[in-house]
């Protein structure tokens, strides 16, 4: 019976808004006698959302008025959108853009069981920030909290995303410029998560050559292929319990695309030259400095691929966009040495541009501490450096 699968003890009732038979029998079927199941076949008559979960079939809004769109959107983050993988583009933007959680159809039961474990834990979260202080919700380790110092609006949301990322089971794209963090990032959220006791894995896919994909993320049987000389275990089964961050996305083949994306939905794969489908249990971090829409216009990504990976979009700012952390994120890295800054100094380092960001401005930081004579960095101590290629 398909409503075995689900946890029932975790939800009481679900509400269906969708007109297609197939996505009705298929919600049917997974709920079963077990969890009351309300389907709703027009959009216009959607009552208050009292119920715990919303699941919305997209194409049900299409072409619907305006005031539709927005009743829909007061509720989004209580909803799991299912998009149909034949929806065109701009309807995928739309829901990229509104919704938290997206699953494409048809799916299976336990993608399905996954993602309402993943939105309880998202709707835990946020009932968490409504009733704890501040501080509470917004504790990250001291001991790799460099990058996310400080309390502009942008740093409060980005350590609240971290945050509910690490709550969550679901994949992590961080999107941001060179030294805003984003290894840094991936490594808080692994700690945060129940896999924490488990090193995480790190593939930078800049590196990764396409016709050796199926073997290194894969494995391997021996005599597979030419020089195939003995078993090789691949990156995905021994991160098998853990987290694996893949760096440099935007610099992925096509084809290393089309590999991952063979596994982001199920964790199932086949070494090479084996028969034997395995399945391993990993979180997947995904990390870019590109802009992959722009990529996806161009095609030199593949949207199918992006639509799988953003359940869990985190945009880490430049430091130019929130220059009123720059005095918190000095004073913490020179403090640990007993540095002091002059304010003549800070003020400098606060009118710089940093097109490296965080990783510049520590950069920085070290050659100031090293040119003090005193524990005092002056401005006469502060140097940019001398190639300004970035600028």
């Amino acid at each position: 019976m398909p409503g075995c699968f689900l946890p029932v003890q975790i939800f009481s009732k679900l509400l269906l808004l969708s007109n297609r038979k197939d996505i009705i029998n298929f919600f049917k079927a997974v709920c079963g006698t077990t969890i009351p199941l309300t389907v709703i076949t027009d959009c216009t008559k959607v009552p208050p959302v009292s119920v715990e979960i919303v699941i919305l079939d997209v194409t049900l809004i299409v072409g619907k008025a305006a005031t539709v769109y927005r009743t829909i959107e007061l509720y989004s983050d209580k909803f799991i959108c299912l998009l149909p993988f034949d929806s065109p583009f701009d309807l995928r933007s739309y829901v990229d853009k509104t919704f938290k959680h997206i699953l494409f159809y048809p799916i299976s039961i336990e993608r399905f069981r996954r993602s309402l474990l993943d939105l309880q834990t998202h709707l835990q979260f946020q009932l968490k920030l409504k009733t704890s202080s501040l501080s509470e919700v917004e504790h990250i380790p001291d001991s790799i909290s460099g990058y996310f110092r400080g309390n502009s609006t942008l740093m409060k949301s980005v350590r609240r995303d971290i945050i509910s990322a690490g709550m969550s089971k679901e994949p992590v794209l961080l999107i941001g410029e060179t030294g805003t963090g984003k290894d840094t990032a991936a490594e808080l959220i692994h700690n945060l998560s129940d896999r924490k006791e488990k090193k995480m894995v790190t593939c930078r896919l800049a590196t990764v050559v396409e016709s050796l994909a199926e073997s290194t993320f894969f494995g391997h049987v021996k005599g597979s292929f030419t020089n195939a000389d003995s078993e090789r275990i691949g990156l995905l089964e021994t991160a098998n319990g853990s987290t694996v961050f893949f760096d440099e996305l935007g610099l992925s083949t096509l084809g290393v695309q089309a590999v991952l994306f063979t596994v982001v939905d199920t964790g199932n794969f086949t070494k090479v030259g084996s028969q034997t489908e395995q399945h391993v249990d990993v979180r997947l971090i995904f990390a870019t400095n590109e802009d992959l829409e722009c990529m996806i216009r161009e095609g030199r990504f593949r949207p199918e691929f992006f639509f799988r990976i953003n359940d869990n979009i985190i945009k880490l700012p430049p430091l130019r966009e929130r220059k009123e952390d720059i005095w918190d994120i000095v004073d913490n890295f020179i403090i640990k040495d007993d540095y002091m800054i002059t304010e003549d100094a800070l003020g400098l380092l606060e009118n710089y541009s940093w097109p490296g960001n965080i990783w510049e401005l520590h950069k920085c930081l070290k050659r100031a501490m090293k040119s003090s004579e005193d524990h005092i960095i002056r401005v006469d101590n502060i140097n940019f450096g001398p190639i300004n290629i970035l600028r």
